[in-house]
């Protein structure tokens, strides 16, 4: 538990969010300009479905709000975790230089894909060996514990870069999930967690209006790979037992709030790897362009995607306070709900 030197609460975490979002609004202007001053720009092609050259780099304003969140209320919360705040700083650092490669210079997507590996897992590692790895409640030596963190960080981290596929579906996702990791680790006393996820999800609600519901400006991967990156090492340092009734079970609270890129991620690579396709190259086989393919508007599709990840929120904010009996009913409904989804979505007639 975070010593704390004042009282650190809802009204604190609204702040820092507020903060977060109104730094990233207003730099996203400056940023849209930027790359089209300097041609920074996502042309129209292949499977994309946007009809003009839409300025880049978006994560950069989301990534600046986020940081002068987190750095305005650092004074508010004492006895912030060194080694934590170090390795997500280190680690973002990485992200958003591989983004950054990606998006100025353009990268095959073989090439980028094991870029983005290389950066996820040189980020994820950093984590661990700095003490910032995923408790299951196994006895096992750290070198199997490091190498799990490390393949979560990564997994993640493609899962929200691959959910970047539809306009406002990332950013709408990232600020949902960012703000469910705040409200569960405000409960339980992580107040390192609970500050640097609110002050995410503020900064993606900044960015959200130059991208929804049509974007005049992307996050490029250098927003959605550092999104993904801090959604998936913010749910390693949370804690999800503390006071817990059912400790085994919530530590599934971080898959419950990020089950809409996990479930995207899944089943678009099982997808591609059925037809014979590289599970890294891009297509419309998501589950949004699903959606969109079986008669939904585009705006529809999206919002449908957020209402799964706030029923996500929800489930995870519950699993940590529900008894032993109820946790796998809560587990099973979440799932089954997750499935209806996807079988709603369909699989047929898309490339």
């Amino acid at each position: 538990m975070d010593p704390v030197t004042a009282v650190f609460d809802w009204l604190d975490l609204s702040w820092a969010a507020l903060s977060a979002c109104l730094l990233s609004f207003f730099l996203t202007v400056g940023v849209a300009w930027g790359a089209r001053r300097f041609g920074i720009l996502d042309r129209p092609a292949g499977y994309k479905a946007h009809a003009h050259p839409t300025p880049l780099l978006g994560g950069l304003a989301v990534a600046a709000g986020t940081a002068g969140g987190v750095a305005w209320f650092l004074p508010a919360v004492g006895g912030m975790r060194v080694a934590g705040i170090s390795a997500l700083t280190l680690g973002a650092l990485i992200i958003l230089a591989a983004g950054l490669v990606d998006d100025v210079r353009g990268l095959a997507p073989r090439h980028k894909f094991v870029w983005q590996v290389a950066a996820a897992s040189a980020a994820g590692l950093c984590l661990a060996l700095l003490g910032v790895r995923l408790n299951l409640f196994l006895h096992w030596p750290p070198a199997p514990i490091i190498l799990l963190t490390v393949l979560w960080i990564v997994g993640i981290t493609n899962a929200v870069n691959f959910l970047d596929n539809m306009d406002g579906l990332c950013a709408g996702i990232g600020l949902i999930a960012a703000f469910s990791l705040a409200a569960v680790n405000l409960r339980s006393e992580e107040y390192t967690v609970a500050l640097v996820s609110a002050a995410l999800g503020g900064a993606c609600l900044g960015f959200l209006p130059y991208n929804w519901p049509h974007a005049r400006v992307f996050l490029g991967d250098t927003g959605s790979m550092l999104i993904g990156f801090l959604l998936a090492a913010l749910s390693v340092m949370g804690v999800y037992t503390r006071g817990a009734h059912v400790p085994i079970l919530a530590v599934f609270t971080p898959l419950f709030v990020l089950g809409i890129p996990v479930l995207d991620s899944v089943l678009v690579v099982i997808l591609r790897l059925w037809v014979g396709d590289k599970p890294w190259v891009g297509d419309r086989r998501h589950i949004s362009h699903r959606l969109v393919h079986r008669g939904m508007h585009r705006t529809a599709a999206v919002a449908t995607l957020w209402a799964g990840a706030c029923a996500c929120g929800l489930a995870a904010l519950l699993l940590p306070t529900v008894g032993a009996a109820e946790a796998p009913l809560l587990l099973a409904l979440l799932l089954c709900a997750l499935g209806a989804l996807a079988a709603a979505a369909g699989t047929r007639g898309l490339s």
